[in-house]
């Protein structure tokens, strides 16, 4: 199997070329950046006769084509917003592929694609990272328990021990904390406030406890389909490492107009402020020490009686491939999905989100063998 990985130097995108780069089932990984020099210092750490580079913008549509025609399958590691173009690309080129998500507004414009994709025979495999992606597939699982789901809740957290802002793409934080985030309610998507439905969560040590806030989640996109059964609220919420100095900082970038697309003009050129906020800020490292949890609540009912289904997920900071907990988990999730899609076990066709793809046993087991490990409680409440 021959995988195209584009944003390949990227904080998650070089932890799925290194984890393919040890996978038996691939034969040769090809690198792809824009950054060539980053890329090309992460080949050299890794295994040589597996992995060849390549210079490559995503936003040269006739290059990115011809590329993807070289591989088996593509996993696109790039930021969010190339999303649609690089699905644009994989129907020229007749490829199946997989992403990392793309928040909710985005995810409902790639479904869209479904009928093209499947018109193509091809098919994009997306949200496959650690959430979206196996908070999803854990939904799912959750709700395999029972004959009717009531509700599905998500919540991430994290503490950084490194001193750091953000640890994934500064564009994608940047929309996290200023799109409108949605939630599913009684058969309909409500939008709700930036930073809105605050909520104290206690997360396992050393994670502890988070301030939490609603997330534009592109979960909430898929999982009434997936899951289906008459599921009437779906949430979604991330706590950050410092979430109130979050708020602080960017409430500071809103007030000094950095926040603003409506062009100034600086001397004689004309360029809006958020550009330019996004221009300067640089990448996300992947060394950032930390420790992240993940907990999914499904609660329903079975033969009458209340049920409750809580996965719960603690990653520390990877010591041996030097990569924070998020990067990792992101990193090898995407790898395992691409390594599925491409070996033929996915079998949809179309736009497919991970979790109404993949069998929850079947990826948790490929988890279980890189060190990740879910806990799964099942309360049941009967009246005797």
């Amino acid at each position: 199997m021959k995988v195209l990985v584009l944003g390949a130097s990227g904080v998650c995108g070089s932890v799925a070329v290194r984890h393919l780069c040890l996978s038996k089932g691939v034969d040769e990984v090809i690198a792809a950046d824009l950054e060539l020099g980053r890329v090309e210092r992460l080949a050299k750490r890794l295994v040589p006769e597996k992995i060849r580079t390549v210079r490559l913008d995503v936003r040269d549509t006739d290059a990115l084509a011809e590329a993807m025609k070289e591989a088996d399958v593509v996993a696109n590691a790039t930021p969010y917003v190339f999303n649609l173009p690089v699905m644009e690309a994989a129907l020229r080129a007749r490829r199946d592929l997989t992403d990392l998500g793309g928040m909710f507004y985005t995810t409902r414009e790639q479904l869209k694609m479904g009928p093209s994709f499947e018109e193509a025979g091809l098919t994009a495999l997306i949200g496959c990272g650690l959430a979206p992606g196996l908070a999803d597939i854990l939904a799912v699982k959750g709700s395999e328990h029972m004959d009717e789901v009531e509700a599905i809740h998500i919540y991430y957290g994290e503490v950084n021990y490194t001193p750091v802002l953000y640890k994934w793409s500064f564009r994608a934080l940047l929309d996290e904390l200023t799109l409108r985030p949605v939630i599913y309610r009684d058969g309909e998507f409500v939008d709700v406030p930036p930073l809105s439905g605050k909520e104290l969560f206690d997360f396992p040590e050393p994670v502890g406890t988070r301030l939490c806030v609603y997330s534009v989640y592109s979960g909430i996109a898929t999982l009434p389909n997936t899951v289906g059964k008459g599921v009437r609220l779906i949430e979604a919420k991330y706590g950050f490492s410092d979430t109130e100095k979050l708020e602080a900082v960017f409430e500071a970038l809103r007030t000094l107009g950095l926040l603003s697309e409506k062009p100034i003009k600086v001397g004689d050129v004309e360029v809006r402020p958020r550009d330019v906020l996004l221009a300067c800020a640089p990448p996300a490292e992947p060394g950032i020490e930390d420790a992240v949890s993940l907990v999914v609540i499904v609660e329903g009912r079975k033969d009458g009686d209340e049920v409750e289904a809580r996965y719960t997920l603690v990653q520390e900071f990877h010591r041996t491939w030097k990569v924070s907990a998020l990067a990792y988990l992101t990193g090898i999730v995407l790898s395992i999905a691409t390594q599925m899609l491409g070996s033929g076990a996915v079998e949809a066709k179309g736009v497919v989100s991970l979790e109404g793809a993949v069998k929850p046993d079947e990826f948790l087991k490929a988890l279980k063998l890189e060190g990740v490990r879910v806990e799964e409680e099942v309360r049941v409440r009967r009246k005797l």
